[in-house]
């Protein structure tokens, strides 16, 4: 059987679902230092959500061509400018996908991350970038509950409005 889910639907599920996590952090930007992998790569959930952001810029500059950037440039903290950064991103994002045509979709691109070499379609990649942020987004709804308090409203996709 062949189901299709369309990226502008996991894209409107990513848009609320980012919209939860912002304000949520606003009425407390000391939420933003909550630990979330001590030790690790990402400290903090600051640290994880900047690095949400910077990965959809990087792979949206790999399917238009471009470079990829290294930081969001955000200093850290910043809630507000961490957010309008996303918000920029997520506008050039949605620009991409509405111009993307099946043909484009379905061409190969290879990237090179630290763990090596990737090829796939622009479709699988555009798909990633949305994947990549919901699966980030329960991981901090799990370090927020480990840390004592109450993720912001219900996360699952069972939970979104079809429209």
């Amino acid at each position: 059987m062949t189901v299709f889910v369309e990226l502008r639907e996991l894209l409107e599920y990513s848009d609320h679902e980012r919209q939860k996590w912002r304000d949520w952090i606003a009425e407390l930007p000391a939420r933003l230092e909550i630990p979330f992998q001590a030790g690790g790569r990402f400290p903090t959930i600051w640290s994880l959500l900047d690095h949400i952001f910077l990965v959809e810029r990087r792979h949206l500059a790999r399917l238009e061509g471009g470079t990829p950037p290294d930081s969001t440039g955000v200093r850290p903290g910043d809630w507000n400018a961490l957010f309008e950064y996303a918000d920029l991103v997520r506008a050039d994002l949605r620009r991409y996908l509405t111009d993307l045509d099946d043909d484009e979709a379905r061409a190969t691109i290879t990237i090179v991350v630290q763990s090596g070499s990737q090829t796939m379609t622009k479709r699988r990649l555009a798909t990633h970038v949305l994947l990549h942020e919901v699966r980030h987004l329960a991981q901090i709804a799990y370090a927020v509950r480990n840390g004592g308090q109450e993720p912001p409203g219900q996360h699952d996709l069972f939970y979104f409005a079809e429209r």
